[in-house]
């Protein structure tokens, strides 16, 4: 009589639904646990083939399972984020609101993009994306999408920018990007025979394929005047350290954003300093010191400018030098 085999490996294949709701749970996991390895990308082949390992006649002998084979599932998961939640807007400008997607599934998809707003005549409909990653929308960088969607590698992110009118917003806006996979969405678990990744089924992921993030605008206050500071030093030795005999001047910018009344620029001469006469300039033009028809004012104490009132949006330059004693 032949001798019975003593050891037997044997392969058990799962159905196709149960594989599905094995992806599914392991994106639950994965969407609450540091993951401990990459996700098998969608349409790879997972092949198997056991082995029956056997001693018969006094010999180690093998026989070879059928080879079953499982297409792994796509997930489809995404992910979008406003990067500015709240936006305040100057009216005369174009408004680039970031928002941030992430396929966050394991197949290649498209994803359409949905933009809504809730103020009547904020329009919301050109979308553009960030070309170069910078994070400032240019228009010779930035292309639009017509119509708006993107296409994402599995983990791949990409920054998009919703073009707003500044002067649309009249009050608080919520512009709201919402992305969706286009291969369908829904519930969790949710299947699309055949609309994955190389003719793999795809399944709704933990997000249900769909997401949405919001980003408020509103309108900024008024524009209000600057000045800037700078200053440069000279000091007798040709160096520009600051030692006694050296001259320091200062540069002041003041910057009016439109019609401005009253406008005054007084600036104290520093302690241990003393004014060099007649050094006060404004816009390049040699001012005199003492109090007379020109705007300008200068002694021991500070220079002053009075510019009064003006009619249009500008800026102005004020120099001036003391030295060190």
């Amino acid at each position: 009589m032949p001798d019975r085999p003593t050891s037997i490996v044997v392969a058990q294949r799962k159905p196709r639904l149960a594989a599905l709701a094995a992806l599914l749970a392991l994106a639950v996991a994965a969407a609450t646990a540091t993951p401990a390895m990459a996700a098998v990308p969608a349409g790879t082949p997972i092949v198997n083939t056991a082995a029956l390992t056997f001693e018969m006649n006094g010999s180690a002998q093998q026989v070879a399972s059928n080879t079953v084979t499982l297409v792994s599932a796509e997930l489809l998961d995404v992910t979008i984020t406003a990067e500015r939640p709240s936006l305040a807007v100057q009216s005369q400008a174009q408004v680039a609101v970031p928002f941030v997607i992430v396929n966050t599934g394991n197949g290649p998809q498209s994803f359409a993009l949905t933009i809504t707003g809730n103020q009547q005549g904020v329009v919301v409909d050109r979308v553009a994306r960030d070309g170069n990653g910078d994070g400032a929308f240019q228009t010779d960088t930035d292309p639009l999408l017509t119509p708006p969607s993107v296409r994402l590698a599995p983990g791949e992110q990409v920054r998009i920018f919703v073009l707003v009118d500044g002067a649309q917003v009249a009050a608080a806006a919520a512009i709201t990007a919402t992305v969706s996979a286009q291969s369908g969405s829904g519930a969790a678990g949710t299947v699309f025979a055949g609309a994955g990744a190389n003719g793999a089924d795809a399944v709704v992921g933990v997000s249900g394929a769909r997401a949405s993030a919001t980003s408020t605008l509103s309108p900024a206050g008024p524009a209000q005047p600057s000045l800037a500071k700078a200053q440069t030093v000279t000091a007798p030795d040709g160096s520009s350290r600051a030692m006694r005999g050296a001259v320091i001047t200062y540069t002041l910018v003041a910057t009016l954003p439109g019609p401005t009344r009253g406008v005054t620029i007084d600036d104290p001469i520093p302690a241990g300093t003393a004014y060099l006469a007649d050094s006060l300039a404004l816009d390049a033009v040699a001012l005199s010191d003492r109090a007379d028809a020109d705007p300008g004012t200068a002694d021991a104490a500070g220079v002053h400018i009075r510019l009064g009132d003006l009619a249009a949006a500008g800026s102005h330059t004020i120099q001036f030098s003391v030295k060190i004693l």
